[in-house]
């Protein structure tokens, strides 16, 4: 018996697709699961592991590439490159580990010759790192040149916040009009005559701010518009450019609103 055409298509069709389905399913099949957080605190961590999640962090979480390089001059802070072998000449009396530690979460103790006291605490918002994420940064920095040392011990317990659980960053409520603030930015306080900011062009005689709102505070933000001087000049960029008179060129309701759009920038 002769099977009409369009059957013989069908048959055939039915038979192709059959053989793809078993093609593609004799392939070994891949899970995807969402990445397993790594328990810093459980005690089960092995240094490599700790100095892999230090350097996660380094290029993400803690935003420390937006200043610091490794083995590249020419930014806003000092090259990390050594800095596990030079930290124990740093402060005399101090180890390797005390140093690096101090350096995240209170940074002004010791300023590095040339460069201003712009670092904000790691562990404080807008950064806000944990305890263990402390941990493994400094275990990551004593990778760079030196031997990784550092023990959960020596964060200290209050570093984070409670219980070492650390947090978001608080949101901080300007009455300030973001938008209002950009426009003074472009204008009026021609500010990107020297600064980029995000999606607002300009030239680079002062810092980039496109990530201002993430590695510092709005407080440092605030001061350094009405007191440049003061608040230190970013290494590598000319200092006494900023103008300093803000405070009298700007009404209230301007500076409320320029602070409100640099607290955008992340």
């Amino acid at each position: 018996m002769r099977l009409p055409v369009s059957v013989k298509v069908g048959l055939f069709s039915i038979a192709v697709m059959g053989g793809y389905s078993y093609f593609a399913n004799s392939i070994p099949q891949i899970e995807s699961r969402p990445p397993q957080e790594l328990s810093l605190e459980g005690g089960n961590v092995t240094p490599a592991q700790l100095v892999k999640a230090g350097e996660e962090i380094f290029k993400t979480k803690g935003t420390c590439e937006i200043c610091h390089r490794i083995g590249q001059k020419g930014t806003r802070a000092p090259d990390l490159a050594g800095v596990g072998g030079r930290a124990a000449k740093m402060k005399p009396g101090m180890s390797a580990t005390q140093y690096l530690v101090e350096s995240l979460v209170n940074p002004n103790a010791t300023i590095v010759e040339g460069y201003p006291p712009i670092m904000p605490a790691v562990d404080k918002p807008p950064i806000a790192l944990n305890r263990s994420e402390l941990w493994a940064l400094t275990a990551f920095l004593q990778s760079l040149g030196g031997t990784v040392e550092v023990a959960l011990a020596d964060i200290p317990a209050t570093a984070g916040g409670e219980s070492g659980a650390g947090g978001a960053a608080t949101a901080v409520a300007l009455p300030g009009d973001p938008k209002a603030g950009k426009a003074i930015f472009t204008g009026k306080g021609t500010c990107m005559a020297c600064h980029k900011a995000g999606d607002v062009p300009g030239t680079p005689v002062g810092p980039d701010l496109s990530q201002i709102a993430q590695i510092q505070t709005p407080d440092y933000i605030m001061k350094k518009i009405l007191d440049p001087k003061g608040m230190g000049t970013v290494a590598n960029f000319p200092p006494g450019v900023m103008p300093q008179d803000f405070g009298t060129r700007l009404t209230a309701k301007e500076y409320t609103d320029l602070v409100a759009f640099l607290l955008t920038l992340k």
